[in-house]
């Protein structure tokens, strides 16, 4: 099973000192019959590079949004540390208009652990293009989880506990016990309607709504304007409510660079008859490659305070192989490094399949 917390150990085994990276990866939704089916493959779909890591230790989430035309169209929530028992790993927001242009989300969990198998549920709903495979933070299955069920206060609609978590005004400490329990459950706070302050008297409530709504703009802005313009449209979305998120907004300032050959060719192996009777040889080689990205972390507390900033660089690490027929006249080893006497060696430092 592929998680998000999967993808992290393998991304700090394969990366290098400079690149420490923290943070905090067709369905039946779509009804065949509906409006939303017919659009479904209008307009350019993505994948943006920003992300949104919310939630204590122990009990992070990042949001992941896809874009329609510029805009965010939904959020695919992914859980960062492991699960218990049935827990939720990966939960939809998906926005949805009515006929009178009112907007409002859905949500839907995955019963399907597989972090990755969500991912490619989602991709196939909206139609992603596969260019956008690696800028999920998992990577993307070949099969899809089944169809997502709708989810309200953190438990399933059909859950038979459901009823009774709807009728608190306060489900936070039962859904979380449901998590304890290895229930299928996840108690997302923001996203679940919270208040700016203890007291009675002063608790505004900030409905999930508007919770999305500010993230929505905050990727919107910072993708065209920066960290610093998303965070203060974040703050004034939520003004409102007098009320911030505390969490990371993080924007992978551009897309993984192209491929560079970090060292020679290595002789790893060689076969055949390369020590003579006119048998041809093959020698097989591999070679390390690298490419990077630059990332900009902002981190706002609940009182709206910037109280980190940074910029920094993320490098992935590969081996590239290759293979050559080794035909040398006379009859010899195959050399340390490819040489004249290989064919078929390729240039590029790209590590595509089979090469």
């Amino acid at each position: 099973m592929a998680t998000f917390t999967d993808w992290m150990r393998l991304g700090e085994a394969r990366m290098t000192p400079l690149a420490t990276l923290a943070l905090g990866a067709a369905m039946a939704w779509i009804a065949p019959e509906g409006a939303d089916a017919a659009n479904a493959g209008s307009g350019e779909r993505g994948v943006s590079g920003v992300r949104i890591s919310i939630g204590e230790e122990g009990r992070r989430w990042t949001l992941v949004p896809t874009l329609l035309d510029g805009k965010v169209e939904s959020f695919l929530a992914f859980r960062e540390g492991m699960a218990y028992g049935e827990n939720f790993t990966a939960v939809w927001y998906r926005k949805v208009s009515a006929a009178d242009g009112t907007e409002s989300w859905e949500t839907r969990a995955f019963e399907d652990q597989d972090q990755s198998k969500a991912i490619r549920a989602v991709k196939e709903a909206l139609a992603l293009a596969d260019s956008t495979d690696e800028s999920w933070p998992v990577a993307v299955a070949a099969v899809a989880a089944a169809e997502p069920e709708p989810m309200v206060k953190g438990v399933l609609e059909s859950d038979a506990l459901a009823p009774l978590v709807a009728d608190l005004e306060d489900p936070q400490p039962l859904v979380e016990m449901l998590e304890g329990a290895g229930w299928k459950a996840a108690w997302i706070g923001p996203l679940e309607g919270v208040r700016a302050s203890d007291e009675p008297s002063g608790g505004v409530e900030c409905p999930r709504s508007v919770v999305l709504g500010a993230f929505a703009r905050a990727v919107e802005v910072t993708t065209a304007q920066g960290l610093a313009a998303g965070l203060q449209a974040t703050t004034g979305e939520l003004a409102g409510c007098g009320w911030c998120v505390p969490g990371w907004l993080v924007l992978f300032v551009n897309d993984w660079g192209d491929w560079t050959c970090a060292g020679p060719w290595t002789l790893k192996e060689s076969q055949g008859g390369t020590g003579g009777g006119g048998q041809a040889g093959y020698c097989y080689y591999e070679r390390f490659v690298t490419r990077t990205r630059i990332i900009q972390e902002a981190y706002e507390d609940s009182n709206c305070n910037l109280t980190s900033f940074r910029t920094k660089t993320e490098t992935e690490t590969r081996k590239k192989f290759a293979s050559c027929e080794h035909v040398p006249n006379p009859p010899a080893p195959c050399p340390a490094t490819p040489g004249s006497s290989c064919t078929s060696i390729p240039s590029d430092c790209n590590p595509s399949e089979g090469g």
